[in-house]
């Protein structure tokens, strides 16, 4: 058997090879992120928003009052603190509702979302539009979602924190879904599958517009773009998207016409007006883009770019305009960052919401750097098509890349990287230690009087959430884990 396991990898072209090891290293590199999700537990928002289903699920076990609570609870918020309909909706059915040990299932939520978002996207974007051969079209998607995976702002609250990532990594995962499915419809020739692809559209559309900011903002504007490239490609098809588009703007009106978001603007430390935060956005995104484009970023261009020569070299599309395709991903960059600058202003912009600026920028990334290279081999198809490196070099090559990538790994911040975090964490026990003191806090909360002292937790994973209650009890913190439980009152003393 391993004679025939290293005889079929042998008759592997590179291209084969090298996507061979990069899937296995993926796969890999999940192992502790997947590990610590079984030592994450609710926190904050997780019990004020999933408070009212969790006591409709224990009171009655019936599924159908819990989607009620859920319903409720869109209308509460609505009128006193925000207009996002579906993450509400989605953000009160958190997995601890029925039992504190399902909520390690967030982070396999998220993963799925991500990773499959991703994947679903390039396949069909590049075998239906652009074609390319599996193993490089798989190579650009494990690169995406290495990068979205492990090299974002703050992984807990992408992959560990559920109302956050709930929010914003699930809704941003539901866009890319979206514009997969929008493609999908665009080339099916079969009409009961248009049908079905149009149908999914429109309803990830409601959904969509009832999301955060950013992801509400930015799809219309990217649907409506391709709208209007369907003008000059003839394309009629194109009129049914005009349907998901209407969707999508009638729930982002609903989401920000809310009453309650007057209510949360007022409570915030600073604002811009409109303008301000247009001409700010741009500013802002300069500084990103600098700050995003990671040696990780570099080194996947390098090591993707010779393939991508190869394999763009005969392709028949034209790739017209280039400068015009990287000004408006420039734009919907910057657009990323206006929702948070007209609400917060300068103050600060939450490691969720650039977590999924970042995601954006990474998928822009990759995509103008096929659209660049397919634009370079158009224009100079000799040189592209004669484009070959010698079996020595190209295996120098990719050794060289091999020591540079784990160097990277080894010398990065282990902290800054999503499953270098989780495996220190999990190497120093610290997970396991924060698991223990949660689960005795809540001990203490199901076996004790109506009043309830609970001590701080004396470590916490960079990735999970340190569960800060306050000492003050009426802080809405301690007064949602109360009412989780059944209690009056719980208290939190610093004991560490």
């Amino acid at each position: 058997m391993p004679r025939r396991i290293r005889h079929t990898i042998a008759k592997l072209s590179l291209a084969e090879k090298l996507c061979f090891i990069m899937l296995t290293l993926f796969l890999i590199s999940l192992l502790p992120v997947c590990r610590l999700a079984f030592y994450a537990h609710p926190a904050g928002d997780d019990y004020a928003y999933g408070v009212a289903a969790h006591l409709a699920w224990t009171d009655t076990h019936s599924l159908s009052a819990v989607l009620a609570a859920a319903v409720s609870n869109v209308k509460g918020y609505y009128t006193s603190w925000q207009g996002t309909y579906s993450s509400i909706f989605l953000m009160s059915l958190q997995p601890a509702i029925f039992s504190q040990r399902l909520y390690f299932l967030t982070t396999f939520l998220m993963l799925f979302m991500v990773i499959g978002s991703i994947f679903s996207l390039f396949h069909v974007l590049f075998t239906r539009y652009i074609p390319l051969s599996r193993s490089l079209r798989l190579m650009l998607s494990l690169a995406l979602s290495f990068l979205c995976v492990h090299v974002i702002d703050e992984g807990k609250s992408a992959f560990y924190w559920y109302n956050g990532a709930l929010h914003y990594t699930f809704m941003h995962s539901c866009m890319l879904f979206f514009f997969a499915l929008l493609l999908l419809y665009m080339k099916e020739e079969k009409r009961s599958k248009r049908v079905f692809f149009l149908l999914c559209c429109c309803f990830l559309a409601f959904v969509i517009g009832g999301a955060n900011y950013i992801t509400g903002l930015l799809s219309p504007v990217i649907l409506l773009a391709l709208l209007l490239l369907c003008i000059p490609a003839h394309e009629k098809r194109g009129l049914g998207g005009i349907l998901p588009l209407l969707i999508m703007l009638i729930g982002f009106f609903i989401n920000v016409r809310a009453p309650g978001n007057a209510v949360r603007i007022a409570a915030q430390l600073d604002s811009m007006g409109p303008v301000e935060a247009v001409y700010y956005s741009f500013v802002y995104a300069v500084k990103g883009i600098g700050e995003w484009t990671n040696l990780y970023v570099i080194f996947f261009a390098v090591l993707l770019a010779p393939f991508l020569f190869r394999a763009l070299s005969g392709c028949r599309f034209s790739f017209p305009l280039p400068g015009i395709v990287l000004g408006f991903s420039f734009c919907l960059v910057a657009a990323s960052y206006t929702p948070s600058l007209y609400s917060m202003g300068h103050t600060y912009i939450f490691g969720r919401s650039l977590n999924v600026m970042r995601m954006l920028f990474y998928l822009l990334f990759f995509l103008n750097l096929v659209y660049c290279i397919g634009w370079l081999c158009t224009r100079f198809p000799k040189a592209a098509a004669d484009f070959t490196v010698s079996s020595g070099l190209k295996k120098s090559f990719l050794a060289s890349l091999a020591l540079a990538f784990f160097a990277l790994v080894i010398f990065s911040d282990k902290d800054c990287i999503t499953g270098l975090s989780a495996a220190d964490s999990l190497h120093k026990q610290y997970a396991q230690t924060y698991h223990r003191e949660t689960l005795y806090r809540y001990s203490l909360i199901t076996q004790g009087p109506d009043e309830v002292w609970v001590p701080n937790l004396s470590v916490c994973p960079t990735l999970l959430d340190p569960q800060e209650l306050s000492e003050d009890p009426s802080d809405y913190r301690n007064s949602s884990l109360a009412a989780w439980y059944g209690i009056s009152t719980i208290h939190m003393s610093k004991i560490y």
